[in-house]
């Protein structure tokens, strides 16, 4: 009877200790450490972020420290309180201040949790990575830019940087156009053309240019901007307008919606969601130039709309929205062929809500064309095109009131004044001057004259 009662009692206390052991208060995984990716870079002012994750116990303290060539520096410690289970730490790093030196570093994280493990002091999880240390933006040298440059239209800019440059452009407002490189032993060109939309909201441009570390560096452009004269259009809206044109382009949950309501619904936000798509296709052109010499216009074409014209909509005597013109608008016979204005490739064919059925071509070197309310296309996406080959037929498609083409031209996917590229004087002699260079592949040449 006893030999039976103590062996109960042992197996009893057994069950006990591995019952403790095994619970939640003793688990034995250490915390969960997400760090930057490996050979992530720290320049000049860097954001990182370290993630840590810890159940069911949750994290007691977390340490993390910046190691280089013997040296350590202390950048966060902290003990939290019950029940953090997930933290993300962001972390600010000006390593100049700090004094790091460019070059390799180890990031380190020691982190440890609330388990009951290893006679309460919990599990411990170190974790490290290697970054790079590089605080140095790379060198530019401005070789000519398009000093004179009309409202709504567009300039060039031709600069050779250090070999480090990853990515350049020219910054007008918030708007970016992108720089294309030609590489050379010891220097990079770059080339770009920019311009100044109505919505750009700036009248400064600069040339920014970033190393593979996210360093930049800025050079201001000097650009005088040339007034161009806005025409002012009012524009009556019907009833019979809204019904065929407008309500044919909401979306079917929307159809119900006050005359009033479904036309600013199409003219603001669905002109915005239009625009917007533009913009992203247009941005996808080749480093390789296509066209060759100026655009050209649709054959037999009257303009019946500017570049910027500001529209403002009347309906029954009330100002009901407004908008702003982004294209030549181009009239001829009734289904009128439409010719590619210069060399380029397919980006794009389909319908666009307001603009009706669109072909969008590259030509390279950001620069894209886009043709609006056509009736059908005969070219698809990728075929490559010549200047004057027949690609669609006009018509009515879309937010419109007639047969006609809408025709823009495109700079990083931003519209600017087609009527300059159709100016074989204005092309040559605000663009190709300043390009000539790149053009020729003629990198580490001096500074010249701007245009």
């Amino acid at each position: 009877m006893k030999k039976t009662l103590s062996a109960l009692i042992i197996v009893v206390l057994v069950a006990g200790v591995i019952a403790v052991f095994f619970a939640p208060p003793f688990e034995r995984k250490p915390p969960k450490v997400q760090l930057p990716t490996p050979g992530s870079y720290i320049n000049a002012k860097t954001s990182i972020e370290v993630v840590l994750k810890d159940k069911p116990t949750g994290l007691r303290e977390v340490v993390i420290t910046l190691h280089q060539k013997g040296k350590s520096w202390a950048l966060y410690s902290r003990i939290f309180p019950m029940g953090s289970y997930s933290i993300r730490i962001p972390l600010k790093l000006e390593p100049q201040k700090l004094g790091l030196k460019e070059g390799p570093a180890t990031l380190e994280v020691v982190a440890r949790d609330r388990s009951l493990w290893n006679l309460g002091r919990g599990n411990l999880r170190r974790a490290t990575v290697q970054v790079m240390v590089d605080y140095t933006p790379p060198s530019v040298e401005l070789l000519g830019n398009t000093r004179y440059v009309y409202m709504n239209g567009a300039g060039a800019a031709l600069f050779q940087t250090s070999p480090d440059a990853k990515k350049a452009g020219v910054q007008v407002g918030k708007l970016f156009f992108k720089a294309y490189p030609r590489k050379g032993k010891d220097k990079v060109l770059w080339a770009v053309l920019f311009g100044f939309p109505p919505y750009a909201r700036s009248q400064r441009a600069q040339v920014v240019v970033w190393d593979e570390a996210g360093n930049p560096r800025t050079i201001p452009l000097s650009i005088h901007i040339l007034a161009r004269k806005v025409v002012k259009e009012t524009l009556n809206i019907s009833d019979s307008f809204i019904q065929n044109k407008i309500i044919p382009l909401l979306p079917t949950q929307d159809n119900n919606l006050p005359l009033v309501a479904a036309f600013k619904k199409v003219n603001e936000d669905l002109r915005q969601q239009n625009e917007t798509a533009i913009t992203q296709l247009a941005t996808r052109s080749s480093a390789s130039p296509m066209w060759q010499g100026a655009f050209i216009q649709m054959k037999n074409s009257k303009v019946t709309a500017t570049f910027g014209d500001r529209r403002t909509y009347i309906y029954k005597g009330n100002v009901i929205s407004h908008a702003t013109h982004l294209g030549y608008d181009l009239a001829s016979v009734a289904h009128a062929p439409v010719p590619a204005a210069n060399e380029g490739r397919v980006l794009y064919t389909g319908f666009i809500g307001i603009y009706g059925n669109v072909v969008i071509l590259d030509h390279g070197l950001g620069i894209t064309s886009l043709y609006a309310h056509l009736s059908r296309y005969l070219v698809k996406k990728g075929d490559l095109v010549k200047k004057g080959q027949i690609i669609g037929y006009t018509d009515s498609t879309g937010l419109t009131g007639g047969d006609h083409l809408h025709f823009s031209v495109l700079l990083s996917g931003h519209p600017v004044n087609p009527m300059e590229w159709w100016d074989k004087k204005w092309l040559r002699e605000r663009i190709m001057a300043v390009l000539k260079p790149y053009f020729q592949g003629e990198i580490g040449v001096q500074a010249h004259g701007d245009r």
